[in-house]
């Protein structure tokens, strides 16, 4: 990570420190939702990673051992609000080795340390933002004029990259075929029209249809999806239905790119289905009620599946996830 300002705080900043509520106040999973709420272009890492923050603001001066230990405390808190922990776990992880490395520059100053996180606050958000336009830049040579790329969901790095083709390649001269989900109808809305206004011609499919248009003779030439969060080993976790179409690209030998920033590696090592961490009830056996939908569910594709990821750092091959966590952390023992 790059080196944050560790300049005197200004004293208006230190006044609107002051008047943040103590620690024993401090709910990390209110901040984190309202994060997320007021920001649609967060992503749940950087989120958690930003309420981390407000909770230092709102802690006291203590020794190390007590602030890690209430970081890691809100950490475990935050990560069981949630159904799926590990995008969560992929930003707490990142920063609880930030702030241990600044910690070591700062010779154990907690002070110091609070000081330039809060007047950087927002440096891994904005971290964020440039990831999701060096995602763009390497993503969009992948995609040549004539040709037709299929995804789905409502990856803001998959946007990225189709939007820069249209400024570096010029309207229609590509396809998408859009991937809707009857569950999502509004987010699948959002998705098509915004892509429609950009100039992008746009056919929208059932995910019943997948196979057959797979079928079709050069009809698509490539899928690309986003994720929630890249496994150690270099698989990935997305929203369900992601594994059925990397394996129908397979069937069909076409490229399978997924678009995702570094900062969703997740020190998680992950198999199959079976071992992907947290419960999600999918099989809802009734014989005199409706089975309840399952709201934000996820699946594994494993690494064999994906050709490429398509990262801030370029494209790269799914074993550069071992190797970048690797060389953040030293180990993978999390």
């Amino acid at each position: 990570m790059a080196t944050v300002d560790t300049t005197a705080v200004a004293p208006a900043e230190q006044q609107q420190q002051q008047q943040q509520p103590s620690s024993a106040n401090f709910d990390i999973v209110e901040t984190y939702r309202s994060l997320l709420d007021s920001d649609p272009y967060l992503t749940k890492p950087v989120a958690a990673i930003e309420s981390l923050i407000a909770l230092l603001n709102a802690h006291p001066s203590t020794t190390v051992f007590e602030i890690l230990d209430t970081v890691k405390a809100h950490s475990d808190r935050l990560k069981a609000s949630v159904s799926n922990p590990v995008p969560l776990s992929a930003g707490t992880d990142l920063f609880l080795q930030y702030l241990v490395s600044s910690l070591r520059q700062q010779d154990g100053s907690f002070d110091a340390v609070r000081q330039h996180l809060l007047r950087n606050g927002r440096l891994f958000a904005q971290r964020a933002n440039a990831a999701r336009q060096g995602i763009a830049d390497a993503g969009w040579r992948l995609i040549h004029e004539g040709q037709c790329i299929l995804t789905h969901g409502a990856s803001r790095s998959v946007v990225g990259i189709l939007e820069r083709a249209v400024q570096n390649l010029g309207a229609a001269k590509f396809k998408v075929i859009y991937v809707r989900e009857e569950t999502r109808v509004e987010e699948s809305d959002r998705i098509v029209r915004e892509l429609r206004s950009k100039g992008i011609p746009v056919a929208e499919i059932a995910e019943a249809s997948v196979a057959y248009v797979m079928g079709l003779l050069r009809q698509v030439n490539m899928v690309i999806v986003g994720a929630e969060a890249v496994t150690s080993n270099g698989g990935i976790i997305s929203r369900m239905g992601t594994l059925q179409l990397s394996k129908l690209a397979a069937q069909a030998n076409l490229p399978f790119y997924v678009a995702v920033e570094t900062h969703k590696f997740a020190r998680k090592f992950v198999m199959d289905q079976r071992d992907i961490g947290f419960k999600q009830d999918l099989l809802d056996f009734s014989i005199d009620t409706k089975s309840k939908d399952i709201v934000d569910a996820v699946d594994f594709t494993p690494p064999d599946l994906i050709s490429k990821l398509i990262t801030e750092n370029g494209i790269k091959l799914p074993g550069y996830v071992f190797e970048q966590l690797l060389d953040i952390y030293g180990s993978l023992n999390g």
